[in-house]
């Protein structure tokens, strides 16, 4: 049986190319396709179910790109993290503005997937903040309730778009997807073994969040906890949280 066959994958890379060696970007990715998929270019908006390869209006600079993997098994994954992060290495650079994103879900797209509790664990296995703020455009969910500026994140959200470095994606109804993007920065292409132990420790957690499994013992402890914080924040706060996690 395949590692995690009852999840599907994918990620997706922010860099700025060295426009000189833009063909052998193309070049490269399209070399490292799995069978079946394609390398789609400059597309408004991604074809899942193949790589693109487009610009990334988040990213300061015009020339910033922005590489996505097709939905994949984990064994995929993995491969296409390390053959990329290599491209990336070899033909681009990164800054503190560029981000790494995960994205996980069920095969079963009627199964559902407790979004506050994995918020909560990767807290407490302190996931959240191990690539360090990234320049304050992509937010820790778990600081909406404590250290935030809420006006200065407003400000940035209408800037830049989404800033929260976890979401629960819920296009067209979706309640088994969430997207991490906890990870990037100044050179997070050379770390693909951190990128991988992360993965890892994210996919254990996701398991344990979907809904309906066994009863979790160490969670309501945990959930019993944050909720004395949640009771005790701002009213503003407290609202914006509750926005954010739901």
């Amino acid at each position: 049986m395949t590692q995690h066959d009852d999840l599907r994958f994918g990620c997706e890379f922010e860099f700025y190319p060295n426009i000189m060696l833009e063909d052998e970007i193309i070049d490269s990715l399209e070399s490292v396709l799995k069978s079946g998929a394609l390398l789609k270019l400059h597309l408004d908006s991604n074809d899942d179910e193949n790589m693109n390869y487009k610009n990334e209006p988040s990213l300061r600079a015009r020339i910033g790109k922005e590489i996505t993997t097709p939905i994949c098994s984990y064994e995929d994954l993995r491969y296409y993290i390390y053959t990329i992060c290599k491209i990336v290495d070899n033909s681009g650079e990164t800054n503190e503005d560029t981000g790494f994103h995960i994205h996980i879900s069920t095969v079963d797209t009627s199964t559902e997937v407790d979004f506050y509790k994995f918020m909560l664990l990767c807290d407490k296995s302190l996931l959240l903040s191990n690539w360090g703020k990234r320049n304050g455009y992509c937010l820790n969910v778990m600081d909406v309730l404590t250290t935030l500026d809420m006006e200065e994140a407003k400000k940035l959200k209408n800037k830049k778009g989404r800033v929260w470095n976890l979401e629960k994606r819920k296009e067209k109804g979706m309640i088994n997807h969430i997207e991490i993007r906890t990870m990037g920065g100044t050179n997070y292409q050379r770390k693909p073994e951190q990128i991988l132990r992360e993965l890892d420790q994210f996919i254990d957690i996701f398991k344990r969040c979907i809904k309906n499994t066994n009863q979790d013992e160490e969670y309501k402890i945990i959930l019993q906890k944050h909720m004395e914080v949640v009771k005790t924040a701002p009213k503003k706060r407290r609202e914006k949280f509750l926005q954010i996690i739901s």
